[in-house]
């Protein structure tokens, strides 16, 4: 694979890893705004988890349902928006090579020419390669794989964390949804181990009455935009896998090459 394949991939996948936090982070956003007021019923003062208008990290108490502490929706949100510029920057860097300037394109191509000398045939071969003076994005594959490294355990704790806050508000919703429907004997068994989380975040929808003094306004499908966020997430992290396999490939290749970080 030339260099000119290997900036056009890196192109739709930071392109769409771009697109990927971007629902990431408006899926969050949106659900976050609509339940903060009801989910916010925390008694006592800040040290004692007041704010706790998140949607992940709910729990179930003997009044109302609470929701997690802001911080964990606001970690959600605004955590993944340096990556998120880092990617659309790269999107039109690579998109800039690969569209206008044609880099690499020809690399790894071989043209045979036959040649006759003092009555002998002579096959020449010869590749194409970009000049290392004429492109100095050689020298800084090394760096951009270890950057793509780190950019993707960055966005593997940040979908862990939401993946997780996501599970646990789901099971407390479990028993506090019990005790609102007065279930018993196998509702109960239906309820805790029969529902998906999607089908318990679509009764929270449903259900979940308002804080005093609140309004949440129109219905929201929290399961699938929750379970969306998730997703694309977790298939950031594989884009940033891929990404660092491609670039770590091509720092292979020009591994005779000075990088920017020195011999």
């Amino acid at each position: 694979m030339n260099q000119y394949e290997t900036e056009r991939r890196l192109c739709w996948s930071y392109g769409l890893l771009a697109v990927l936090l971007s629902v990431t982070i408006v899926c969050i956003a949106v659900t976050y705004n609509h339940w903060r007021t009801t989910l916010d019923v925390c008694p006592g003062g800040y040290f004692e988890n007041t704010n706790c208008g998140c949607i992940f990290y709910g729990i179930s108490t003997s009044t109302y349902f609470n929701g997690g502490h802001n911080s964990y929706c606001l970690y959600a949100i605004f955590a993944p928006l340096p990556i998120l510029l880092y990617a659309i920057i790269m999107t039109l860097f690579h998109m800039y090579r690969v569209c206008i300037n044609n880099i690499g394109q020809y690399e790894g191509e071989k043209s045979t020419t036959v040649e006759e000398i003092e009555g002998e045939t002579i096959v020449v071969s010869s590749r194409a390669r970009i000049s290392q003076q004429n492109d100095a994005v050689i020298y800084c594959w090394i760096p951009t794989s270890c950057i793509a490294a780190l950019f993707g355990i960055y966005n593997l704790v940040h979908a862990a964390i939401i993946t997780d806050g996501f599970l646990k508000t789901c099971f407390q919703y479990r028993g506090y949804l019990v005790r609102q429907l007065r279930a018993a004997g196998d509702q109960v068994t239906a309820i805790h181990f029969r529902l998906g989380c999607q089908a318990i975040f679509d009764f929270m929808d449903y259900i979940q009455k308002d804080a005093p003094n609140s309004r949440r306004g129109e219905l929201i499908f929290t399961g699938v935009a929750l379970q969306l966020a998730i997703i694309a997430s977790w298939v950031s992290v594989c884009l940033w896998i891929i990404i660092t396999i491609y670039t770590a490939l091509r720092a292979y290749r020009e591994r005779d090459v000075l990088t920017c970080c020195g011999n």
